[in-house]
């Protein structure tokens, strides 16, 4: 087996590591982007219901809707302190994927260079090999004149 298909082996999966990152970086970004929304989401219902409490301690309210206000605008804080943590664990995974997805560059680049440094050193040894021929086939014409000439 030569040393180019084995890095070839090698690259393409390197190739297909990376693409596999590049789809789990995609999917942490939509990750990211849901919690941003739900954070959003439940800021606006927080803001909604602090509304409603302040609107109620206006006006002469029974004290059972006061107490509903109050336990929908904890309910909405504790809401957001949950989209919050989902948020950061999003945002943590999308670091996370990002980084993942420059290690599979580097390493496809590695491998990259590698090939690279192999085909050269093939390409210079080929070059060698033909000049060497080429020298071989001048030092028989030339011997061979020689010989003609001392004949």
């Amino acid at each position: 087996m030569s040393g180019r298909f084995r890095l070839g082996i090698v690259l393409r999966l390197r190739e297909m590591a990376e693409e596999t990152a590049r789809i789990e970086l995609g999917r942490a970004v939509d990750a990211h982007q849901r919690a941003l929304g739900e954070v959003q989401s439940a800021q606006g219902r927080a803001g909604q219901e602090l509304s409603w409490l302040s609107g109620l301690q206006l006006d002469r309210t029974a004290a059972g809707d006061l107490q509903t206000a109050v336990f929908a605008v904890a309910s909405a804080q504790r809401a957001i302190v949950s989209a919050q943590e989902r948020l950061g664990r999003a945002t943590d995974g999308l670091f996370e994927a990002r980084q993942k997805l420059a290690d599979a560059q580097k390493q496809r680049e590695v491998v990259e260079r590698l090939r690279d440094r192999f085909l050269a050193n093939e390409r210079r040894a080929s070059d060698h090999r033909e000049s060497m021929a080429m020298a071989e086939i001048a030092s028989n014409q030339h011997a061979l004149r020689m010989a003609r000439r001392r004949e």
